[in-house]
């Protein structure tokens, strides 16, 4: 086996360029050009490698996966793809986001403008247990950088089941994508 395959092999294995490095022998940069030599994704682990945030968000997008296994994770291609899943065409963007003084606050700054659909899942304090399930149609929440979900305002009246999310998803195939903005 070359190195090439060998950086392949162990990336697939434990998804860190510098845990790849360490087990190879050889710097994660040299890592890295060849993965991009092989074609290789280079997406990392947000859920063993990640911050406490990037954790949470993680759980949120294998969530939304269990509860939408018919959707593209997005993150699987590419490092910090633009929108977390591809659902029958549209671009859904997965929020996560903790209890914290009685409400959960949800940024969109990065895909407020690129996706179709946000869906957020509201956890406890401890971020282990997700309480509620928001669903924001882009449109509606173009000119907005963050949101803040509170029982009663007006941002709760987009709160649904899981069944009526994986039901939503699942009827998107009848509706024709729009372009992106």
């Amino acid at each position: 086996m070359d190195v090439t395959e060998e950086c392949v092999e162990s990336y697939r294995r434990l998804r860190s360029l510098k845990c790849v490095g360490a087990e190879i022998g050889i710097p994660w940069q040299t890592v890295y050009v060849h993965l991009r030599k092989a074609g290789e994704p280079v997406t990392g682990d947000k859920l063993r490698y990640g911050s406490d945030t990037d954790r949470l968000a993680a759980r949120a997008e294998q969530y939304f996966a269990d509860l939408v296994p018919f959707a593209k994770d997005m993150n699987l291609t590419k490092f910090q793809a633009k929108y977390d899943a591809l659902v029958h065409g549209h671009r859904v963007d997965i929020k996560a986001a903790r209890l914290l003084r009685g409400s959960w606050a949800f940024s969109l700054k990065k895909q407020q403008r690129i996706a179709d659909f946000f869906v957020a899942f509201a956890y406890n304090e401890e971020g282990e247990q997700p309480l509620h399930v928001l669903l924001f149609p882009g449109d509606c929440v173009r000119h907005y950088s963050t949101i803040r979900a509170v029982e009663g305002n007006r941002w709760w009246s987009y709160r649904l089941s899981e069944s009526e999310l994986t039901s939503f998803m699942d009827q998107l195939r009848d509706i024709k994508p729009q372009e992106a903005a």
